[in-house]
This record gives structure tokens, sequence and C-alpha cells, in this order.
């Protein structure tokens, strides 16, 4: 009888390596334990063994091949394969070919995180650093939303246009490129391999800290006790602590047509570039998906109700965007109400959308919904763990330690509905973790930098310009633009500023904005400026190096003293 050769393990959580020494051939005689070949990944390498005895009838691998996990690459004629050794657990391997009910297990554990998005997975492993028996349970994939579907695959997307840019302007930097295509199949394939990347290094730090991570759906049992439904197992979880982090998902406006739309998790696994694209929303989703497919030769439209795109900025840093976006083509409809979605029969979608009294057509090959995210408060019963809403009902109320009105409970990232970013989400499971071993450390949201991928890229941080007069503050706003920074010239970016918002009352900043290149890097070193209140005079003091974008911070604390060298 021949029995399968699988690859059935690898490394840590790698799901794929590379066949290093083949300590055998067709032919052999094999024993059980008996070395075949050794395997390297990411996590480090393995030996793999024979779970047979017999004689070895195939290998269909050579040195350097890459293998995956459930791959089967060999036979051997064994006579009793089903008799030969294997893990502990007999259980499991019944029940993995479907024939036995599921095993039961009870779990207890100091701390138990429900999602493994940004803020999940910080958590848990934050908790396990702090000595905390933890338990990680993602229904999906860990890394959440950010990595899986949204931070990381965009910005992989970024790069690459941001290199297809760069080739279609080659005769500015004294280059002639002839012809250009895109394979657009290997920037999907570069921005998979990027994420799994990333997925696999989070479960690896999940065995560094010894955090249990099991995949399954939590379902409440009481206050106190969880249930989840593996592949595998059933499982009882008793829990002293819990963190919830259960996330967001995309909202969709009710309209006719919306069966038609993708969402942001969608418009990620094209496998071909539309010719057309109309995006609902001109918010940060949409205008960086906008950008994107725009450099890949997509004739876009965005249609956004507010009066302008990008109106969570001021109306001088959204502009530049606004501007940027109209000069490569993207058609900009704001102040316009999306009223339906139609299909013609020529598969085209139809987008009716209302400016004041007038309506019109937009026509395009698809159309992205990115109007924003509604917290997934039905992901588990939050009635049967105590656990109340906000005054608005949109999000967890939670204290500023995260606890929620069940003090065994606490709340974090996008579940909360308080600022909707990954960062945010990442630093609430840290203050949720300390606070349940004994630590006194409270969330601040006074300083929450916030990035935008757009072409060009913002960053901002503190107040802005119009919060900053609501509040009555007593302000000194400069803007150095780039066109002044000799290493923005010399980078071919030269639109955009360095905004900087300072009380003259305390002499320190109160907020800032960069829209341009590096805008997403520099805005930190406001954001430290801000933190830490540093008193002007002082901060003027630092040397910045030269030729470097992150010099306007230091020509823009200079114009707030009217003491600007290369402007103002």
């Amino acid at each position: 009888m021949a029995a399968k050769i699988t690859i059935d393990k690898l490394s840590g959580h790698d799901r794929e390596g590379r066949v290093g020494k083949i300590n055998v051939h067709i032919g052999d005689e094999i024993k059980i334990g008996d070395q075949l070949f050794t395997i390297e990944s990411g996590k480090g390498t393995i030996k793999f063994k024979s779970p047979y005895e017999g004689v070895l009838l195939e290998l269909d691998i050579e040195e350097g091949d890459k293998v995956k996990i459930n791959q089967v690459i060999g036979l051997i004629n064994s006579e009793e394969p089903e008799k030969a050794p294997s893990k502990p657990n007999v259980k499991k391997k019944a029940y993995s070919f479907g024939l036995n009910t599921p095993s039961t297990e009870e779990i207890y554990c100091d701390v138990v995180v429900v999602g493994g998005g940004p803020g999940g997975y910080v958590a848990a492993i934050r908790a396990a650093q702090l000595g905390l028996n933890t338990v990680l349970i993602e229904k999906d994939k860990i890394g959440g939303t950010c990595l899986n579907y949204g931070c990381i695959p965009t910005k992989a997307l970024v790069q690459s246009t941001s290199v297809l840019e760069n080739i279609k302007k080659s005769n500015q930097y004294g280059f002639k490129v002839d012809s250009l295509s895109i394979d657009f199949e290997s920037v999907i394939k570069r921005k998979d391999e990027v994420v799994e990347q990333l997925v696999t290094g989070i479960n690896g730090l999940m065995d560094k800290h010894n955090i249990r991570v099991l995949k399954g759906e939590a379902v409440a049992e009481d206050k106190e006790t969880l249930n989840i439904k593996t592949n595998k197992i059933d499982i009882t979880l008793k829990f002293n602590n819990m963190i919830l982090a259960l996330g967001a998902s995309p909202k969709i406006i009710p309209i006719e047509g919306t069966q038609y739309v993708l969402t942001s998790k969608e418009i990620l696994e094209l496998k071909e570039i539309p010719k057309s694209l109309t995006i609902i929303g001109g918010g940060i989703i949409g205008m960086e998906i906008a950008f994107i497919y725009n450099a890949l030769g997509t004739d876009v439209s965005v249609i956004e109700y507010i009066p302008r795109v990008l109106s969570c900025l001021d109306s001088d840093v959204s502009e530049v965007v606004r501007k940027s976006a109209i000069e490569k083509g993207i058609n900009i409809y704001d102040g316009a109400k999306a009223v339906s979605i139609k299909k013609t029969i020529n598969n085209q979608l139809v987008t009716e959308m209302a400016v004041e009294e007038e309506k019109y057509l937009v026509t395009s090959e698809k159309v992205l919904m990115a109007v924003g995210r509604k917290a997934n408060l039905d992901s588990i019963d939050l009635n049967m763990l105590g656990v109340d809403l906000n005054e608005t009902g949109t999000g967890v109320k939670v204290n500023e330690y995260m606890r929620t009105s069940n003090e065994k409970i606490y709340a974090i990232g996008d579940l909360t509905d308080i600022i909707q970013l990954a960062h945010v989400a990442s630093h609430q499971g840290i203050v949720a973790a300390e606070h349940i071993s004994g630590l006194d450390h409270k969330m601040d949201y006074s300083v929450v930098p916030s990035a935008i991928f757009t072409s060009p890229e913002v960053g901002t941080v503190g107040i802005s310009e119009a919060e900053a007069y609501e509040q009555g503050i007593n302000v000194n706003i400069v803007k150095f633009p780039f066109i002044a920074s000799g290493k923005a010239l010399a980078m071919n970016k030269p639109e955009g500023f360095i905004k900087l918002i300072a009380d003259k009352d305390s002499n320190c900043l109160v907020g800032g904005a960069i829209v341009g290149g590096s805008g997403t890097e520099l805005i930190a070193t406001i954001s430290n400026l801000i933190y830490e209140k540093t008193d002007l005079n002082k901060a003027r003091k630092v040397i910045y190096a030269h030729p470097t974008l992150s010099e306007g911070i230091h020509e823009g604390l200079l114009m707030l003293d009217e003491r600007g060298i290369h402007f103002g």
C-alpha cells in the first residue's frame, strides 16, 4: 500500500520553505524516523523525518525546490501507513479526516484577547511580557484588516506605483525609457509576499512569547467563559481578564445597487487593472485608492458628499492633494451625493449622483464604496458579557485604561470608535495589558499622528488650524514651502509645505501638518516636539542635517520667530 509523503510542518508558522540536503534515493528502504531531507524557511531549518516504513517509490523534489505546507512530495510503499507513530493527540489526527466528532478541551488563562489585529496581537504580546498566561483568538488571519486588507497591502501598492511614476518621469532625470508595460500579476504577487512575510513574523512572535493562538470564532457563554470552535477541537475557555479587539468593517450607504460595489478589501484583490473606477467617498481610503489606480492607468472618478475631499484636513492641506489629483487626471466631484448604481447590458456600472438640484451619471467598470468603517459590535454578544456601548451607540464605552463597564473586560481599537487608526489600537492594547498587570498607564489622544499615502502624502499631528481657532488659542501659524527646499527640488518633489501651529502663550507647538515628500515620516519630529511641550527657543537650537527635507521643520521653527533664513 502506497502512503503519501506530505509536508505537514515547517519551522515556526512558515507556510513555505526550500528543500536543503536530500539524504535518500528512490528504491531505498526507509524506517520510521529516518531523516529524508531538510527544509529551510524564514524561521529556521527542520529535519523532515519519515512517518512510515517501507520502500521509497517516488520523491518529486530536488535540492533548492520550494515546498509548501500540505504539499505531497512522494510515496512510500508501506504495509501499514496508518499505524505509524504520530503526535500524542490521536483525536486530533482522526478528526482531520472528518470521521470523528471534535475533541474537547478546557483552558484557563489570565488574559484572553479576542481579535488578532494591530491592537489585539500587540496587547497579547505586552500581556505575555508582563508574565500573564495569554491566549489569542482570531477567526480570520492574524494581523487583522490593517495587515491583510488595509494599511500594508495599500502601502505595498503605493510603493509599486511610486516606482512607476518615477519611470514615467525618467526623462526629467536624464534617462530615456523607450517602452513601459505593467505586469499587474507581479505587482499583486509582491503585495501578497509583503503581507505573508509580516504575518509569518507575527506568528513567530506568538511562539516566542508562548501565546497560544486559536483560530476560530469566540462565543460568549457567560461573563467569564468563552466557547471556541476550531477546525479540530471545541474549547471552553475561562478567563480572568478579556481584551476585545474585534475591529471594524466597511460601511455601505443604503442606496440602490450596492450589490455591485467593491469594498476596500475587494479592491485590493483584483487580478486585472480596471479600465475605469468610480469611488464613492473622498476620505483617506478613497483618495489613497484613487491615486494608486490612476497611476496604473485607470480612469478614476471620486464622488464626495462633503464640499471638499479629505475634509478631515485643513483646507490648505487638502487643496494641495486635490490639485495634484486633478492634474493627474482624477475626476473630483465634491459636494455630490451618490444616489444609485445600475448595471448596463454590457456589464458597465452607472452611478447616479446629485449636485444641488441637478443629477449626473458616471459610467465605469468598477465601483468602490469607501465611506468609512463601523465597529464590529455584533461579533460577540456584548450583552452576555455585560459590556455597554458609548452614548452614540457606535462603539464600546471605555475609560482611560480601556476598561469597559465589566471590570474584567477591556476594549481597544476600532471597536471603541474613538480614533480608527492602527497605531492607536496598538497603544490602547498596551494600556489595557498594563492596567491588567497593575500598571498606571492612561490613554492620551492629544498627540496622535495621522499618515495619508496620497500623492503627495500627508502627515498631521495635534490640533488643526481650524480647531485652534475654535478653541480660542492665541496661535502663530507658519508654512515653509518645499519649493524652497534644496532636497525637495533635487527629488523633483517641490509641491506642498510644512505647517507649524504654535501657542503664543505657552511658546510651544500644538499642531502641525506636512503635505509633500516624506510627510508621513517627517511628522514624527513634530509629534515629539508637541508631546514633550518643547519650548520653541530650545527647539530652534537643534541642528538639522543638510540637505534634507527635515530642514524645513527647522526653517518653520525659525519662521515662528520671524527668523526664517530660506523663506519668509
